[in-house]
């Protein structure tokens, strides 16, 4: 019996017997494989921590020795994994380049589309639950080489410049006007000529 047909007689009056309901318990779950991004032996952005956390290997470097040392305290690793600690947030897996590609370029174009500038697709990232150092610069890149983003984007209409606002001491400071020397009589007898500058 489905839950749609539990709903159904739950919200029924008829009353239910024993012999209408069949339980089944579960005792192991029903996805065999659960993807999941492993570390890889690879040269990235994590090795110093990870090394540092697993063995308490350093660089021979003092300052990046002591850089990495402060950068770790903000690391854990769980199930051979490297995560950020975060104060309000939970942990964040961290990835290194290859799974960030994927990674933004399934938030952005996958399975939703979603198309969103920059800083809406980082927090994504985060509410997903992954992080790497170059996140901001990365997603700038591929929203600005997204065809679709560029083409159907919002038109920015701010000018490149604040406008500065020009003050006067009394109302139309800013305005000249000045009468030319006679000139040649006109129509109707007009001779002067008078000029108004802004």
């Amino acid at each position: 019996m489905g839950a749609n047909e539990i709903a159904k007689q739950a919200s029924s009056k008829a009353k239910l017997t024993s012999t209408d309901l069949k339980m089944e318990v579960q005792k192991h779950p029903t996805i065999e494989e659960i993807h999941t991004f492993v570390i890889q032996s690879g040269n990235s952005w994590m090795t110093p921590i990870l090394s540092f956390l697993q063995d308490g290997r350093l660089p021979e470097d003092v300052e990046e020795a002591r850089k990495v040392k402060k950068k770790a305290t903000r690391f854990t690793i769980l199930n051979n994994a490297l995560y950020k600690r975060g104060f309000s947030i939970s942990y964040l897996k961290c990835v290194d380049e290859s799974e960030a590609k994927y990674i933004l370029e399934e938030i952005h174009e996958g399975i939703c589309k979603d198309h969103a500038g920059p800083r809406s697709l980082v927090s994504k990232i985060i509410r997903t639950g992954y992080l790497w150092p170059t996140m901001q610069k990365d997603a700038r890149e591929i929203v600005e080489r997204c065809d679709k983003c560029q083409r159907f984007g919002n038109v920015q209409r701010i000018l490149a410049k604040k406008l500065t606002p020009i003050t006067s001491p009394w109302p139309f400071a800013q305005w000249g006007i000045d009468i030319v020397d006679p000139l040649p009589q006109g129509k109707r007898q007009v001779k002067f000529l008078l000029v108004l500058i802004d």
